[in-house]
């Protein structure tokens, strides 16, 4: 019997010492695609950054190859959430040079020129980031997904500020991560395709109503 990498069991989290959501116990390993869902205000974001290790859970566990280290997840997963974390005052180029830097990751002009031609940045390399569009400052942050190389993705409503062609293109890139041996945990509303994409889904169930039952 194969033991999943990745295990969440009964996992919750709180906000103003109330529980959002019903225990969410789950599995996945290297090339899946998991999509977590609920209406606005269920907690899916926070779910996602205490999945990260950004915070904490208030009840249940992770396990990442059996063991509860957080510095073991944290080693193969790379969160990106509503917050992107460019910083403005720095060049596409300056940007990703830093988060290589702070991951201790060697990265040369040619590896951040090829990020950034993979993410339609090509030919923004001295632009600075606070001069990008919404969708352009989106791709920049995605970038660092390509640059980091870690095999778990989590990712925070990725689609948002998407044209569809960005939408198209983020589809590919999960689908090839995904087929290459990576995994992917994501939350999306109506996004139908990655819907379809997707090996498992989580709803988010509010936690009065399981409570209730």
């Amino acid at each position: 019997m194969t033991i999943a990498q990745l295990q969440i069991n009964q996992a919750q989290c709180q906000k103003s010492g109330e529980s959002l959501f019903a225990p969410i116990s789950f599995e996945m390993s290297a090339g899946q695609l998991t999509v977590i869902a609920g209406a606005n205000g269920s907690g899916k974001t926070t779910f996602l950054e205490a999945l990260a290790g950004l915070s904490l859970f208030s009840r249940g566990q992770r396990l990442f190859n059996q063991s509860d280290d957080l510095d073991k997840w944290i080693i193969h997963s790379q969160y990106l959430g509503h917050k992107l974390g460019n910083k403005g005052n720095l060049t596409c180029e300056e940007n990703l040079r830093f988060v290589a830097g702070v991951h201790q990751v060697h990265s040369d002009t040619r590896k951040i020129e090829q990020v950034l031609q993979q993410v339609g940045l090509a030919g923004y390399e001295h632009h600075y980031a606070s001069d990008l569009s919404a969708g352009q400052k989106k791709r920049l942050a995605l970038g660092r997904l390509l640059l980091l190389n870690k095999t778990y993705w989590l990712l925070d409503e990725p689609f948002v500020n998407l044209d569809h062609a960005g939408c198209d293109w983020l589809y590919s890139l999960i689908e090839n991560h995904v087929s290459e041996g990576g995994a992917v945990i994501l939350t999306a509303h109506d996004q139908k395709k990655i819907h379809d994409m997707a090996h498992t889904h989580i709803s988010l169930q509010p936690f009065s109503s399981w409570s209730d039952s």
